[in-house]
């Protein structure tokens, strides 16, 4: 309940910006707080064809890791297809060196290609430690469409 009223608290107060609910996809030594997409006020969050979604993500680790790593993915059909964003988590996406226990921001934004196919899917997106072990991971449904 007390998750339901700030999420709503956080839609109301950042105009553009919404709070949606994810699945958490392994996380091992951290917890993600809240994830907002851009232009996301309901399920499945619409990308539209040639523009960029921009995804912020609070969250806690539970280790250091002075070089993370970022992947985000297109789950289609059950199968990963990466989608071309920034691998090194500290050129633009959170304060580095991850530091335990203190809550950071992870902010991406990710191209969505005129090339993509309009369909459905499931959008995936980790951060990885200095052994390459998940920080976090979340996943949230999403539709490509044609931008009009």
């Amino acid at each position: 309940m007390l998750r339901e009223i700030v999420l709503l608290f956080v839609s109301l107060s950042l105009p553009g910006v919404c709070s949606i609910i994810f699945k958490d996809c392994g996380s091992v030594s951290g917890k993600i707080a809240t994830l907002d997409v851009s232009g996301c006020s309901t399920e499945p969050c619409i990308f539209y064809s040639g523009t960029n979604e921009t995804l912020h993500a609070t969250f806690t680790s539970s280790v250091e890791s002075k070089t993370p790593t970022t992947i985000v993915t297109g789950i289609i059909a059950g199968l990963p297809v990466p989608f071309p964003a920034e691998k090194n988590t500290c050129t633009h996406q959170t304060h580095c060196p991850i530091e335990p226990n203190q809550q950071n921001d992870f902010t991406i934004t990710v191209p969505v290609l005129t090339s993509y196919p309009h369909i459905s899917l499931l959008v995936k997106g980790e951060v990885r430690d200095d052994s390459g072990k998940d920080i976090f991971c979340f996943v949230f449904p999403a539709q490509i469409k044609p931008k009009n």
